[in-house]
């Protein structure tokens, strides 16, 4: 147990609060960062000053809003890791992240197409490489890639040790934090910042998000209509948010005098699409939790609770839900489970993350917030949902899911860890 993984310090930003404290509390009450937009309820970040995070105005111009979320995290896990006062040189200090698709705007080609057009509307290619070209920012196709934000947030806190981008389902938050786990445990770094950062909602993403038809966009879509395992559930909505956890070796963290609760014991993760819909098939779902059990070296009646993908999806939450009855079918009882997207909406590349994150407030303060929005459960579906009112109870392992409408699947097992002192 001296070697386990622990995560000592987070940070979040989503539409409820950009502090995991903010974050916490907005659950517990039951609110709901999701509104209702044009199309679909959208659960977006606001009140984000990129000034406040130290990013020069110049620069923050041809940063997206992903930027600002995942530097803003990465710098809540910095500091309360004190990773400032760890003496680890930033060649022992690793990062990785999970992160979604980056959409151009519209007004960021505008220019070069209405310089570019001929006559009768079409675009006139001798134009456009004569002079419309010009109208492009030369910095824009570097805003194009993911991993610019991600180098951002490296620089802006001087780590330079091991580190690579994962994208761009929930999936690749997990599978980043399980890269920063196993990048410890064979000494390639001392400490690892490592989470995720959904997609900006835009008119693209929506776009994306109705062809897979994953998204609820009935009329007169409301601040209700993600209802994970719900029996008037229409499909998941988008949210924007980041996670990121700082994770050392409980030896290390002890050493140092750093604060956890939480430690990282195992991990699974398998591809296996739906034939008949945009989410991952029952066998994909099952395998990635068994393998995370076996990791863990853990029985399914060990656990706890289950911070399930529960994304609002007709088929997605049935095959979830199927996958959660024939892996713990053997236990000697059935976790409870929760989901998040309720109240966040749907974080892609950052859900999993988040949901660690909230995990580990769950064991420090022993109390699973509501889930908001779960108003009519799927009898059908048979698990057992947190869903009225935050239920107090102690808990010791809790396994998160997160799935990709590509078939991708990811489990994560998280425990509660006493400081060295208390052993």
């Amino acid at each position: 147990m001296s070697e386990s993984v622990v995560i000592t310090g987070a940070g979040i930003t989503t539409s409820l609060g950009h502090t995991v404290s903010d974050v916490w509390a907005a659950l517990l009450s039951g609110r709901s960062g999701i509104k209702k937009a044009d199309c679909s309820a959208v659960a977006p970040v606001s009140g984000l000053d990129p000034t406040g995070l130290g990013i020069h105005p110049r620069d923050a111009r041809i940063m997206g809003k992903h930027t600002h979320m995942l530097i803003k995290a990465s710098q809540d896990a910095y500091t309360s890791a004190c990773i400032d006062r760890a003496e680890v040189s930033p060649e022992d200090i690793g990062f990785y992240a999970g992160m979604g698709m980056i959409d151009y705007s519209v007004d960021d080609l505008l220019p070069c197409v209405l310089k570019s057009l001929c006559g009768d509307g079409a675009i006139d290619y001798d134009r456009f490489f004569a002079s419309g070209y010009r109208e492009i920012h030369p910095l824009w196709p570097l805003s194009m890639l993911n991993n610019i934000s991600f180098c951002q947030a490296a620089i802006g806190l001087n780590i330079r040790g091991e580190n690579t981008v994962f994208s761009p389902h929930a999936d690749s938050g997990l599978i980043a934090i399980a890269e920063g786990v196993r990048t410890i445990l064979e000494n390639r770094a001392r400490i690892v910042l490592a989470g995720g950062v959904s997609e900006v909602i835009s008119p693209l993403s929506l776009a994306r998000g109705n062809y897979f038809n994953i998204l609820a966009t009935a009329s007169g879509t409301s601040a209700a209509a993600c209802s994970p395992f719900g029996v008037n559930r229409q499909g998941t909505l988008l949210g924007e948010g980041s996670g990121i956890t700082s994770l050392e070796l409980r030896s290390h963290a002890d050493a140092r005098g750093a604060l956890y609760s939480t430690m990282i014991t195992g991990f699974g993760i398998a591809c296996h699409r739906d034939v008949q819909a945009s989410c991952p098939s029952v066998y994909g779902i099952s395998t990635a939790m068994q393998q995370a059990l076996r990791s863990a070296e853990r029985l399914p009646q060990d656990i706890d609770l289950i911070i399930a993908h529960g994304d609002g999806t007709l088929a997605g939450d049935r095959n979830e839900a199927e996958a959660i009855q024939a892996v713990f079918a053997e236990g000697q009882r059935q976790p409870n489970v929760y989901s998040s997207k309720a109240a966040l909406g749907n974080l892609l590349a950052g859900a999993g993350a988040v949901d660690i994150i909230l995990g580990a407030c769950m064991i420090e303060h022993g109390t699973v917030p509501p889930v908001a929005g779960a108003y009519s459960h799927d009898s059908g579906l048979k698990v057992t949902m947190i869903k009225d009112r935050p239920e107090s109870m102690k808990l010791q392992r809790i396994m998160i899911n997160a799935l990709s409408y590509e078939g991708q699947c990811s489990s994560l097992i998280i425990e509660a860890a006493n400081q060295e002192g208390d052993r």
